[in-house]
């Protein structure tokens, strides 16, 4: 009788093990599977949906909060998330790109998957108390109406706005973020989208735009109290023999504190006299210095990716 039972014990245990290692097994085919792209940006469009325009303004977002608030954001559009779940397939692509720096895991990846039409917002461990679940869900549901008309980056942008504003409430900082083309200046404003004529939103925009060109005019008075502008220049990207460069005027108004960035391009170098072909290192804060940058702007590679860990929590949506 002992040994019959034993026998059974043994049977049992078998089946057991055989069914873990079943499972096991499907969950790392399933892992294998799935394609985990190596990031070359904090933007990375393997879609191709994205113009040069878009990664511009994406990027000029994204190096803002990090340099202000040290949290780190990054986009993957990949073409579908494979036989993985959207969660479990975000969750190991945060891993793996490590997004964040290790120990403070402040970070957040939105991914697009455009075979799914499936959005989701995953949220490093150390933003979870900042990021929740119903917040993420809401930038999420910022971006599903653009991505409905195919403005996948204008819909990104104003998801990942929203983000940064709970961000920047809770490091206490006000966001400076400057729009780098004209047509996502609205972007994020509490009022668009809403029903609003367009004819009366531009008004809105226009005018108040108007009446600063016009009071900015004859010695950069400024705009709020007509005081003198202390008015500089920074450089963005040098100019090389090859190509023109990128310059930032900087407005501000020491009486009430008015301050606005106005980007604009430089001329290329003149060669010098002999054919010299030296060219200086390209720089600035949108490119890191490390050359060899996208062309439109952007970066040349991930910022702020220190082998930070995804904390499990955020949101999915459909558009």
């Amino acid at each position: 009788m002992r040994r019959a039972s034993f026998g059974r014990a043994v049977v049992a245990a078998c089946v057991i093990a055989v069914i873990v290692f079943a499972l096991s097994g499907s969950a790392a085919l399933a892992a294998a599977s799935a394609n985990y792209p190596k990031p070359t940006g904090n933007v990375n469009d393997y879609v191709g949906v994205l113009s040069s325009g878009d990664k511009a303004n994406l990027d000029a977002l994204i190096d803002a909060v990090l340099r202000q608030t040290g949290t780190t954001f990054a986009v993957a559009i990949v073409p579908d998330h494979g036989d993985e779940s959207l969660e479990m397939y975000a969750a190991n692509l945060y891993e793996k790109w490590g997004i964040g720096q290790k120990g403070q895991d402040k970070g957040l990846l939105i991914v697009v998957s455009m075979k799914e039409r499936d959005l989701r917002a995953e949220v490093g461990y150390g933003l979870e108390p900042i990021i929740t679940d119903a917040r993420a869900g809401d930038c999420l549901d910022k971006m599903a109406p653009y991505f409905s008309r195919g403005e996948y980056g204008k819909g990104l942008y104003a998801g990942l706005l929203a983000a940064a504003q709970y961000v920047a409430k809770d490091a206490g900082v006000a966001l400076d973020i400057k729009p780098v083309t004209r047509d996502y200046q609205g972007i994020g404003a509490p009022s668009p989208s809403v029903g609003v004529p367009l004819g009366v939103v531009g008004a809105i925009v226009g005018v108040p735009l108007l009446i600063a060109v016009f009071l900015g005019l004859r010695g950069k008075r400024c705009p709020r109290c007509g005081a003198r502008l202390s008015v500089t220049d920074r450089v963005v990207q040098k100019a090389t023999y090859d190509v023109g460069g990128l310059a930032m005027q900087v407005l501000h108004c020491p009486k009430c504190g008015y301050h606005d960035e106005k980007p604009y391009k430089t001329s290329r170098l003149g060669r010098p006299p002999g054919g010299g072909v030296g060219i200086p290192p390209v720089g600035g804060p949108f490119w890191g210095g490390l050359g060899g940058g996208r062309s439109g702007g952007g970066f040349s590679g991930p910022r702020g990716f220190g082998g930070g860990r995804s904390g499990g929590g955020g949101a999915s949506r459909k558009w």
